[in-house]
């Protein structure tokens, strides 16, 4: 901001009466000025001038630029340009009076040669304070100062030599270098643009930039590009703007020349003003340096001054150059020394203007003395125009005459150079007050192709536009075809069109009869006397005349009337003039100096007389036109002429004595006319005039027929007149050769061509080039130069080890000898080859590697391939007793004996000791430098070492300068050493606790600007991650990083308590490794409430430190300013409406808000990495990955408010947003803080207390957290390559997915074999479903870790269904087990026990670790167990005891299966169902164990075996369950083929309940009560029949009753039916889906194989229980069937009488036993039952009221024989299962139990009858209600 500061000097003002009350209107003056904002403009210095008398004050300010941007300024030369031409507009606004700048301080040119002098602003903060009544100011008083620089385009030990930019031929595509001072400019071809003619716009592409002025660029599909120009005067094929019009009291402002040593101006103009200001370019104070550019009586003139006295050159132009046509200008400024153009005699060798020309050769001048000399004191200006051969018109122009289109003058003086350091303005000056050294302020015309040093200048991209127009109206095309009439031809002119009339013919297009043309030759005229004319009004005059008179008055006419009035058209020297006398008093005259009319055309001139009314009086006026309407003028006549008779009229001159003609005009006249119209010729008769000397017609003789011109020229015809045109090549009055007068230098040879600009050339010899051969080719270039022709500096930096010369030819430079020059490095090394190693001192140009002796290796020849070898002068020689010399990190070690460590010097530019060991095993050691110091920490060593010992303190001074000194070591110190890092770190955190326990002014920041940057610069530095080793070792003494972040956080908060204190205005320091931001919360701008700004500053931001603080709103809520809720709607709205206002007043008076928070924020980028890796012990506040890194960078912050202090934890969390620091193989990220409350190392650690993740994607992450601290972001540093972990992902999911796929198939085939179903199929369901699930789960939840509550989720959830999977291969074996060792069929009933253990148990296990152990629940590595975790027991446990209890259970099956049964267990299939799920438990168990290794492992190994290892998992399922099972085939045949099975013999008697399992149910009678007794597993399970008196329908679902033999049949496994009961006993189930009971086997069809006979023994069975029947539900009664209505599967005979049982059970029969049935009917008087029907599809029919399917029984067995030799049968016989599936059929209770109706014996019995495949068998049953009671017999 000081930096771009001016001072402006205000007239008769004091410091009290300024600041109050006109600094705020000076501050709105300088706004309103500079387009910016009233807060922009900064006011720091007002001072009373003491240099001067008088009452003048200095006030210095700065101003931001326009659009807000902080730290953005003005230049302080634009600054100082814009109030220099606004100082009017200031002076109305703030009522001052500015003056004039004052004089700079390099306007004495302090500097030699071509030194530039730069004004240096130095900053004086001691002044004391300024009062006035209302502003107490502290004034920065500036001190201006000087610094001289040898700028670009100098060089020279003395800067005295201007060296040639175009030798190294920059500008290509055949453009043109023109050199310039400092630089050169391009001359480009058409569509060729650039800085070096480097776009092409017929081949090239569209960059940005190559549109001017808002132009499209739009690149062609036949390449090359276009540029869609804006609507206005913009040119193709670039949009740039050349052309201006300047409308009178207008400029337009450019950038000034600068101070110069010599420049070029060029610009073409046209105007028909005689005089003008076409440029000016000055100081800012009209007594110094200025060049101005006038047009002075319509010739060129330049006036130039260098502060010392003026100079004037002025060309002469024939005709002048206001004509209305375009003509053009070139400006040549130059110095040159005075003594290179003398001879040895002093006289002047070379003329002034191939002085100039000889600029090209650059060569550095030597004075008398010796001594190198810049330029001297005489300066050259020359100045040409049109198309001018400048040198022949300087150099000789006396001789040749008549060619003087080019001047040149010069000036001597002390001054060198030329000092324009003001605007460039063009077309006029600003209104000040100052008194311009120029004649004229004004310019009305066109400017166009204004070029600077051979640059062309946009006329768009002035500085400032005061009125000027674009383009040029007034040169437009005027002509149109036919426009003209008559044959004439149009020719454009000045914002009009002129058509060349014939003769006789007039008018503006040759419309009009000119009577009467007449010649006059300055000795004729025509007279009347006493015309009858009578002066009316309206009244014209008019006539038409051409004349190439030069000079004095003649009269075209003159009209008298009256006695004394007189009416005269003169022409006086060149101009018309319009007089009216009254007498000899001059009435009113009008002049016409606009235009000369003695130019040989014709011209138009017509008087009207009018009257006009003013009021109540009548005037008269006289309106004057010249050339139709293009000059027009009126004039006031008086009330004399009107009415007034003439009296005479002379035409072309008046009478005088003695017939002659006074005032004679010579020239042609025509279309004289007088009277009421304008083109009334009747008044004027010529045939009655009075004519003397007059000849009638206008032509005149051709001058050229004469040869009047010389030779080499052309004769031009220009009516009474002629012009000569010399030939190309030939110039002057007598168009004399040039090549006579051969203005070629260095005895060069000058040639005609006429196609060259002038017509000649000069042919210079090998040795001189350039126009005039004026310039030496230098050859060769002397050394450190090169070029051709001309010679410029190699520019190789010497420092960087490069040779001063370079190529003479391409200039590149090479190394110095002995040097090399890695690939792609602007550095050059030294060799350093060891003489003793290396054969010679040179090495190889890119490597450096010096060539070895045999044995000895390193690029520098020093080392030996053998660690125990040393080099010699003949090679590598072992030592056997220690280490050998040898040469590392700079230091030459000597020979050392093993085991002894050696100190030696530290390296070159360092102090302290270096240490190495010698090692008996590794030979030596890396030597261990951390106690070198680098030699510009020498002295910050020292200092600290007192401060350690107590010898000094520290103090505020000393902490000033110690940041500073800290600042320039560690800027100039490329790498540190461990104790220049320790030291600084020491220093930094001794001033930084220094500085956290001052106050207000106190601390250092406010005595010095930059301290606080130089504090966090060394910071910076030191905590680079070059410098990690040194951190470890320090933080294995001291707190290291840690102290010193405490430090900075603590400083940090000193600093924002103190900001208002101090006046502090917000910064931000940008650093490589640091940024500090301290800022206001402002609540009226919350959409910056984000911290830092980057936005504005305009310090280059690395992009890792870009992270920021979003800061919530509680920050911006003062405890004072809360709104008390009210219920009143209305008084809300007037609240809200105040409540608006108020902000509105508050957003205009800032002043009256409470104090904002402020907040400081620290970015480290590096630290995370240097500080010690302690983190929380506590694993519930930090869920640590295995390979934890901070990813981000660190921020910490603190906001401080003075009023009511934040609450911690926060009420709303602020939000942290990073950028990640590596974005490739970072996973889990963690939110985490540096806890400098955890004891762990005694330094603190990572916790992640309060902070949560919000978001994250590739490059950023957000975080949220409760209170302020400095925090970061722990990512998992996954050490897999990115080309190993892709093939994992995809064999991964493939084989997951294929087991998920087989696992799913075979679920829902299971599902769909309804016949099947059985206990054992239900657990292989229940199997697949959780093994499925779990997979599931696993893939696609285990690296859900961004979420960590949906992780903990998917956690439990696979804890969850990891323990299901296990638990159900325990019911399996359980199971099989029961299978083999109870004797009766298990396979069928209710599953609620083995469900408990399937579902339940597993939820319980899961429910207890989840209560007491919720957090250890996934990880930021995945969404599982850790096996470091003592919760994996919770899972490793309960799976260790079920696969050990499941192998217990597998011997013991095992055991069981091995007897007389065998044979037939391994028929049934259970054995190979053992021995599958065995070998399923197995696997199940090693893929899960492989599971719980991979996400815990970074072996890939485990990784790939556990997705081969899932995969197997569903394809063994699948293969072994369907694929090998060939029940499951055959019945999935039918089900896809859609065939129905038919029964074969063995299971005819399905609907039986006899002969369902091994051990049948039995239903007997005792003490005259029929009840059933379950033996075995239920055969079918009822439901009571709930009837009420109303007759109300049962719920009947439709099924099929079927019988079926024992699953265990050979598959391996089976569907099971849902059952909640792992007794198998009768209780009722009821499906809610299927309306089915549990234990019913169905399937919609019964047709069904039997492969075993059955087998009998007398085998006591074990009897099971049977259900309570409810005596109120089951209200149907028992009874005996009158007619057998169901043939029994036994071969016994029949019994005469059976058990009639009526159950819900649809029975479909056999074919052969349909016809038997269909239509039968057992009716009893009470309760009806109607028929059973069967359709031809084989599905049961529902029938209304109650379903009686008729069962038949056996009779009862009376003999005990008999019943033994039955149960002996029993025993022996496996038989096969009968399933049948009932309607269900809801009853009040529920259903539970068996609901068996059976008649009570006293029935009249049935008459046996011949059952066939059927037995008859009578049982009792003492079993009541459900009673487990044994048979007595």
């Amino acid at each position: 901001m000081l930096t771009n500061s001016i001072t402006v000097r205000l007239e008769n003002m004091s410091q009290e009466r300024f600041l109050s009350p006109l600094l705020s209107l000076f501050a709105e003056g300088v706004a309103a000025v500079l387009s910016t904002s009233r807060k922009g403009v900064f006011v720091f210095n007002v001072q009373n001038d003491t240099d001067v008398s008088g009452n003048i004050l200095n006030v210095t300010f700065s101003a931001l630029l326009p659009g807000g941007a902080p730290d953005r300024y003005f230049p302080s030369e634009e600054l100082q340009e814009q109030i220099y031409l606004n100082r009017t507009l200031l002076r109305k606004i703030s009522s001052q009076s500015v003056l004039p700048f004052d004089d700079n301080i390099c306007l004495r040119e302090p500097c030699e040669n071509y030194m530039k002098c730069v004004s240096v602003l130095k900053f004086d903060s001691s002044p004391p304070f300024i009062a006035s009544d209302t502003v107490l100011f502290r004034p920065i008083h500036p001190i201006n100062g000087l610094r001289c620089r040898c700028p670009a385009g100098f060089t020279g030990d003395y800067c005295e030599t201007e060296i040639d930019l175009c030798y190294s031929g920059p500008c290509r595509n055949n453009g043109r270098c023109r050199s310039r001072e400092g630089g050169y400019s391009c001359e480009c071809l058409d569509d060729f643009t650039g800085e070096n003619c480097e776009l092409d716009a017929r081949s090239g592409r569209c960059v940005p930039g190559v549109c001017k002025n808002g132009g499209e660029c739009v690149n062609l599909l036949v390449g090359g590009f276009t540029c869609n120009c804006p609507s206005g005067e913009f040119e193709k094929p670039f949009c740039e703007m050349t052309t201006r019009s300047f409308p009178g009291q207008s400029f337009i402002t450019f950038r000034g020349l600068k101070q110069r040593f010599h420049f070029t101006v060029s610009f073409m103009f046209a105007t028909k003003e005689r005089n003008a200001l076409l440029l000016y370019n000055g100081r800012f104070n009209e007594k110094h340096d200025f060049i101005a550019v006038e047009i002075i009586e319509e010739q060129i003139q330049l006036t130039f001054s260098a502060g010392e006295s003026k100079t004037t050159v002025a060309p002469f132009v024939p005709g002048g150059v206001s004509d209305g046509q375009w003509h053009s200008v070139q400006l040549h400024y130059y110095n040159k020394d005075s003594l290179h153009l003398l001879d040895s005699s002093g006289v002047r060798s070379v003329h002034l203007y191939t002085a100039w020309l000889e600029l090209t050769h650059k060569e550095p001048k030597i004075s008398h003395l010796g001594l190198p000399q810049g330029p001297s004191g005489e300066k050259v200006a020359v100045v040409a125009v049109d198309d001018c051969d400048i040198a022949m018109a300087v150099r000789f122009g006396s001789q040749i005459a008549n060619y003087s289109c080019a001047a040149q003058g010069t000036q001597t003086g002390q001054k060198k150079s030329l000092d324009l350091t003001g605007p460039l303005l063009l077309g006029g000056v600003p209104n000040l007050p100052e008194d311009f050294p120029i004649r004229n302020r004004d310019f009305v015309g066109c400017m166009r192709n204004l070029t600077i040093d051979s640059k062309p200048i946009d006329m768009a991209s002035y500085i400032a536009n005061n009125g000027t127009n674009q383009g040029c109206p007034a040169k437009k095309d005027f002509c149109s075809e036919g426009l003209c009439q008559h044959g004439s031809q149009c020719e454009n002119r000045w914002n009009t069109y002129f058509c060349d009339c014939p003769e006789g013919r007039g008018g503006k297009n040759c419309d009009q009869v000119m009577p009467s043309p007449q010649h006059f030759d300055g000795r004729a005229m025509v007279s009347w006397n006493d015309p009858d004319i009578t002066i009316a009004v309206p009244w014209y005059i008019g006539l038409m005349f051409r004349t190439r008179q030069t000079s004095g008055t003649t009269t075209l006419m003159q009209v008298n009337a009256g006695d004394k009035s007189q009416i005269n058209l003169l022409i006086r020297d060149k101009y018309v003039r319009f007089e009216v006398l009254l007498g000899e008093e001059k009435v009113s005259t009008l002049d016409f100096p606009e235009v000369r009319v003695n130019d040989g055309e014709w011209h138009h001139l017509l008087v009207e007389l009018r009257s006009s009314k003013d009021g109540k009086d009548i005037k008269y006026m006289a309106q004057v036109v010249l050339d139709y309407d293009m000059f027009k003028k009126s004039a006031e006549i008086g009330n004399v002429l009107p009415g007034l008779k003439m009296r005479s009229v002379f035409i072309g001159g008046l009478q005088g004595t003695s017939s002659s003609v006074q005032q004679g005009f010579q020239g042609c006249m025509q279309g004289v006319r007088m009277g009421e119209t304008a083109t009334n010729t009747a008044n004027i008769n010529m045939q009655q005039a009075l004519k003397i000397h007059v000849e009638e017609g206008c032509d005149v003789a051709n001058p050229c027929d004469s040869n009047i011109c010389p030779e080499n020229s052309d004769c031009t015809d220009d009516w009474n007149a002629h012009t000569c045109a010399c030939d190309p090549g030939f110039f002057g009055k007598d168009c004399v050769d040039a090549c006579h007068l051969n203005p070629c230098e260095h005895l060069s040879t000058c040639v005609r061509k006429p196609s060259s600009s002038h017509g000649y050339t000069c042919e210079c010899s090998q040795d001189y080039y350039g126009q005039y051969c004026e310039n030496k080719v230098e050859k060769p270039c002397p050394r450190g130069w090169w070029g051709s022709p001309m010679c410029g500096p190699c520019n190789c930096d010497v420092s960087k080890g490069f040779n001063p010369d370079c190529n003479k030819t391409t200039g590149e430079c090479r190394c110095k000898d002995n040097y090399y020059r890695p690939k792609d490095g602007d550095t050059c090394f030294p060799c350093d080859c060891f003489h003793l190693g290396a054969t010679s001192r040179s090495c190889d140009p890119e490597t450096g590697q010096c060539p070895c002796k045999a044995g000895v290796i390193g690029r520098q020849c020093n080392r030996c391939d053998n660690p125990f070898s040393e080099v010699t002068s003949t090679g590598c020689e072992v030592l056997y007793e220690g280490c050998p010399r040898a040469f590392d990190a700079g230091i030459w070690w000597p020979r050392t004996n093993f085991g002894r460590p050696v100190a030696m010097n530290c390296p070159k530019g360092s102090i302290g000791t270096a240490v190495r060991h010698c090692s008996d095993e590794k030979g030596w050691l890396p030597p261990e430098l951390f106690n070198c110091t680098t030699i510009t920490f020498s002295h910050l060593k020292k200092l600290n070492e007192e401060l350690h010992r107590n010898e000094s303190i520290m103090d505020g001074q000393k902490s000033k300068d110690i940041a500073h000194m800290l600042q320039n070591a560690t800027n100039q110190t490329s790498s540190f050493y461990g104790n220049d890092v320790k030291t600084s770190y020491q220093l930094i955190s001794w001033i930084l606790h220094y500085e956290s326990q001052q106050q207000g002014f106190n601390l250092a920041a406010m005595r010095d600007a930059k301290f606080n940057e130089n504090i966090v610069k060394a910071g910076s530095a030191i905590l680079d991650a070059s410098n990690k080793e040194h951190w470890d070792q320090i933080q294995r003494t001291e707190g290291g990083t840690a102290h010193l972040l405490r430090n900075f956080e603590e400083y940090a908060n000193t600093v924002a308590q103190n900001m208002r204190k101090t006046y502090l205005k917000p910064f931000i320091i940008v650093t490589e490794n640091m940024v500090f931001a301290v800022d206001y919360l402002d609540a009226i701008y919350p959409d910056e409430i984000k911290i830092p700004r980057f936005q504005t500053t305009d310090q280059e931001c690395p992009k890792d430190l870009k992270s920021s603080v979003l800061f919530p709103e509680f920050s911006f809520k003062p405890s004072e300013h809360k709104v008390s809720p009210t219920d009143d709607p209305e008084s809300q709205g007037s609240s809200e409406e105040e409540h608006d206002h108020a902000a509105n007043k508050r957003k205009r008076h800032a002043e009256s808000l409470p104090p904002f928070p402020v907040v400081t924020v620290i970015i480290y980028k590096t630290l995370g990495q240097l500080l010690p890796e302690h983190y929380d012990p506590d694993r519930r506040s930090l869920r640590l990955p295995n390979r934890p890194v901070i990813n981000t960078p660190i921020v910490s912050t603190t906001v401080y408010s003075e009023g009511e202090p934040l609450h911690i934890p926060l009420e709303q969390p602020i939000t942290l947003e990073y950028n990640l620091l590596e974005t490739e193989e970072r996973t889990k990220p963690v939110c985490v803080f540096w806890n400098h409350s955890i004891t762990v190392g005694g330094t603190g650690g990572w916790s992640s207390k309060g902070c949560d993740l919000i978001s994250r994607n590739h490059t950023h992450i957000s975080c949220h957290c409760n209170h302020l601290t400095s925090f970061a972001v722990l990512m998992d540093i996954s050490k897999r390559e990115h080309g190993d972990v892709l093939p994992l992902k995809i064999v991964t999911y493939t084989t997951v997915s294929a087991s998920l796929l087989a696992l799913l198939l075979t679920f829902i085939l299971l599902a769909i074999l309804h016949k099947l179903r059985s206990n054992l199929h239900s657990i292989h369901k229940n199997l697949v479903a959780a093994l499925f699930f779990s997979e599931l789960v696993f893939l696609i939840g285990i690296n859900q870790t961004d979420n960590p509550f949906v992780c903990t989720v998917i956690a439990i959830l696979l804890h969850y269904f990891y323990m299901c999977t296990f638990a159900w291969t325990f019911v399996e074996g359980l199971h099989i087990y029961r299978m083999l060792t109870e004797v009766r069929n298990i396979n069928h009933g209710h599953m609620r026990f083995y469900y408990a253990i399937g579902w339940g148990i597993p939820a319980i296990i899961t429910g207890l670790a989840v209560g007491l152990d919720p957090q250890g629940y996934g990880n930021p590595d995945f969404c599982w167990l850790s096996v470091h975790d003592t919760l994996i027991w919770s899972f490793a446990g309960p799976i260790g005891v079920v696969v050990l209890v499941n192998v217990v259970i597998f011997v013991l099956a095992a055991k069981a299966s091995c007897g007389r049964r065998q044979r037939s267990y391994e028929k049934s299939g259970v054995i190979p169902a053992m021995r599958m799920a065995f070998l399923l438990l197995l696997l199940i168990s090693a893929t899960w164990v492989l599971g719980l290794m991979a996400v815990n492992s970074d072996v890939m190994t485990f990784h790939y075996l556990f997705a081969i290892f899932s995969c197997l998992q569903g394809i063994f399922i699948f293969f072994f369950h369907i694929v090998f099972n060939k029940e499951v085939r055959k019945h999935l045949k039918n089900v896809f083929t859609g065939k129905k099975q038919l029964p074969d013999e063995s299971s005819t008697t399905r609907t039986t309940l006899l002969t369902r399992t091994l051990n049948c149910n039995n239903t007997y009678m005792e003490d005259g009560a029929l009840f059933r007794s379950g033996i075995g597993e239920s055969t079918v399970s009822l439901e009571s029949t709930v009837r009420d008196e109303l007759g109300q329908k049962p719920s009947v679902s439709s099924g099929n009753a079927k019988a079926g033999h024992t699953d265990i049949d050979g598959s391996l496994f089976h569907n099971g039916t849902k059952a909640d009961d792992s007794d198998s006993d009768s209780e009722l189930s009821v499906d809610e889906h299927s309306s089915s009971y549990a234990s019913s086997h169905s399937s919609d069809s019964e047709d069904e194989d039997i492969d075993m006979k059955p087998k009998w023994n007398n085998e006591r069975q074990p009897l099971h229980s049977t259900p309570k029947v409810d005596t109120v539900s089951n209200h149907v009664r028992p009874y005996w069937p009158i007619d057998a209505m169901t043939a029994s599967d036994s071969e016994g005979p029949g019994g005469a009488e059976r058990l009639k049982v009526e159950t819900k059970v649809n029975v479909e029969l056999h074919q052969e036993n349909k016809l038997n049935h269909t239509g039968e009917t057992t009716q009893d008087t009470d309760y009806p039952t109607p028929s059973v029907q069967a359709n031809s599809n084989h599905q049961p029919e529902q029938r209304k009221g109650i379903l009686k399917n008729k069962i038949q029984y056996p009779p009862p067995l009376t003999d005990k024989n008999m019943k033994n030799k039955l149960r002996e049968k029993l025993s022996d016989y496996n038989p096969p299962t009968i399933s049948s599936r009932a309607p269900s059929i809801a009853s009040n209770d529920g259903g539970n139990g068996h609901n068996v109706l059976i008649k009570p014996p006293h029935r009249p019995p049935v008459p046996p009858r011949e059952q066939q495949n059927g037995m008859a068998m009578n049982l009792k049953s003492v079993t009541v209600n459900g009673g487990n009671h044994s048979d007595s017999e």
